[in-house]
């Protein structure tokens, strides 16, 4: 009688223990498929606002560009003005932050494919 129902028992923790291990996968499985639904839906986002940034980043080249050869020229004829020589160096300054958030955007798609090839 003492067999019985420590086998019934065993039974029991051994059904429980199987009810719990498919519960888990069930939790894994549905986790896996967030993660893949939250990293597409960054991937997207990024690549949305890595195309916003390298738009303003070419204008802000360009316009760096044209407002230092300006200076450039005004300083050789010597009429270059503290105030114009303050707008070139803000607008390398915008320049350069343009390009650090460029740099991190593309540094975060590239880390998120890399992610999701690892599955």
């Amino acid at each position: 009688m003492k067999n019985i129902v420590i086998i019934f028992v065993a039974l029991l923790c051994l059904s429980a223990c199987q009810t719990r291990h498919e519960k888990l996968q069930k939790e894994i499985e549905m986790r896996r498929s967030a993660l893949k639904h939250h990293q597409d839906s960054a991937l997207t986002a990024s690549e949305k606002e890595i195309e916003q940034v390298y738009g303003q980043l070419e204008q802000a080249r360009s316009q760096y560009q044209r407002m230092l050869h300006e200076a450039e020229a005004a300083h050789a004829a010597g009429t270059a003005t503290a105030a114009q020589l303050t707008r070139v160096t803000q607008m390398r300054m915008h320049r350069d932050s343009l390009q650090v958030q460029f740099d991190v955007l593309c540094a975060k798609v590239k880390y998120i494919k890399k992610r999701q090839m690892q599955k």
